[in-house]
């Protein structure tokens, strides 16, 4: 069944793709991904969370000052490159050697499809087969949901107006480090937002694919980086809590595991509106979907952080989603929060310095130096098995593009399971 003409109209002007509003393509239902004993309800129609004209942030949500300044830096090494091709000819008949060379490459190079970015670092047949069908078919359907900005922000704007009646809806940011990603997700939507860390760093070890182990305690306020970050974003600890800085936040310390079920016991009957996951780990996530199933209802949208670290994030969803026979559709695919911090550095004449080290440090020794660490196995799978547009898409950003926001359009087995009186949908 295809959308209705002015649900079409409505995912045109939120920015989406009105063929891909039911998730996955038409023959590739979400519901059939995750094994067989889920089934096709084509007939249910999803729930609008979004329209624009609906919105009325209080504050701008562009927050890409960063990545529009490596843009400018890539169109001067253009010129460069192209006034040093017209100076000396035969440079423009070396590049063309090897762009072609590249296309031949690319054209036998038998491991397309089985890495996925932003990484390129783990096979994916190293799963089972359900999960391998989940993956492909999620990279098949996030190809049409691609932007820009940071996929948080991106959302929270897109939020409608909280209603005057009914419980409260609640704004979850899980993993917050400074604050700047709950701050700012409250002035992109104009509402009270919850974050929850232990400020104290990561609960348990995070093994990040095969590309490296980030250990327990990592992201702790107590690090010179974080230290130094709050020093220069204006930034301080108010019993152990960072400061709200005037923004309609609400700061919760200690581990998921521990304060997210008493927080939602004193909010019985409110349901969740926008829930971003930044707890990094499987055992984390996997425990917050668990911890929030009842609260979820249609219409809820989901913000990962890390999605496309396939043993994490993404591991945990799917094993969620397929437990509850969930209904849902992707609806956009950006940057991570973890940029948005330079952003925030007080002293205008300091974020020039901030993002142009950034910059150097991502492309030349961070996590985008694959693209020219030419005997790392990440380079051939990134020019050889990505598709062209990831590779743009890649490059046309000095940050990572692992943030994935889908909607809940259907509770499944979650709407069975919930008691007389609390389904909110």
């Amino acid at each position: 069944m295809g959308l209705s003409k002015s649900r079409r109209k409505a995912v045109l002007r939120a920015g989406g793709n009105p063929d891909i509003a039911h998730g996955f393509p038409a023959n590739a239902a979400v519901r059939e991904i995750a094994g067989p004993r889920q089934t096709e309800h084509p007939e249910v129609e999803p729930v609008s969370v979004v329209d624009s004209p609906t919105v009325d942030s209080p504050v701008a949500v562009d927050r890409t000052t960063l990545h529009h300044l490596w843009k400018a830096i890539l169109v001067g090494i253009a010129a460069v490159v192209a006034g040093a091709c017209y100076a000396v000819p035969v440079l423009l008949v070396a590049l063309g050697v090897l762009v072609l060379l590249l296309l031949c490459a690319r054209v036998v190079y038998r491991g397309r499809g089985r890495y996925i970015p932003n990484l390129y670092a783990r096979d994916i047949r190293v799963y089972d087969d359900a999960y391998r069908t989940f993956i492909g078919r999620s990279l098949s359907s996030l190809r049409q949901c691609r932007i820009p900005g940071h996929t948080l922000l991106w959302e929270a704007s897109r939020l409608p107006k909280p209603s005057r009646q009914g419980p409260e809806e609640l704004m979850l940011d899980l993993g917050v480090w400074l604050g700047w990603s709950t701050r700012l997700t409250a002035d992109a939507s104009g509402r009270q937002v919850y974050g929850f860390d232990t400020f104290e760093g990561l609960v348990e070890d995070w093994q990040v694919d095969d590309q490296m182990l980030i250990k327990r305690g990592s992201f702790a306020l107590s690090e010179p980086l974080a230290q130094r970050s709050m020093r220069d974003t204006g930034v301080s600890l108010h019993d152990g809590l960072p400061a709200t800085l005037g923004r309609k936040v609400q700061f919760v310390k200690g581990s998921t595991y521990e304060t997210l079920a008493p927080f939602l016991a004193d909010r019985p009957d409110a349901p969740i509106r926008l829930f971003h996951m930044d707890l990094d780990t499987y055992e984390s996530c996997l425990h917050a979907l668990e911890t929030c199933k009842d609260r979820f209802i249609e219409g809820s949208v989901l913000v990962f952080d890390e999605y496309l670290v396939t043993n994490a994030e993404m591991r945990a969803f799917f094993e969620f989603q397929n437990q509850y026979a969930l209904e849902w559709r992707y609806r956009a695919w950006g940057l991570e929060v973890m940029e948005m911090n330079l952003e925030m550095v007080v002293s205008r004449w300091k974020r020039v310095p901030y993002y142009l080290l950034w910059i150097a440090a991502y492309w030349l020794a961070g996590d985008g130096s694959y693209v020219w660490k030419v005997f790392s196995r990440r380079f051939w799978r990134f020019w050889l098995g990505a598709p062209i547009g990831d590779i743009f898409f890649m490059l046309g950003a000095a940050g990572q593009r692992k943030s994935v926001s889908l909607e809940i359009t259907g509770l499944g087995a979650l709407d069975r399971n919930r008691p007389r009186g609390r389904n909110h949908g």
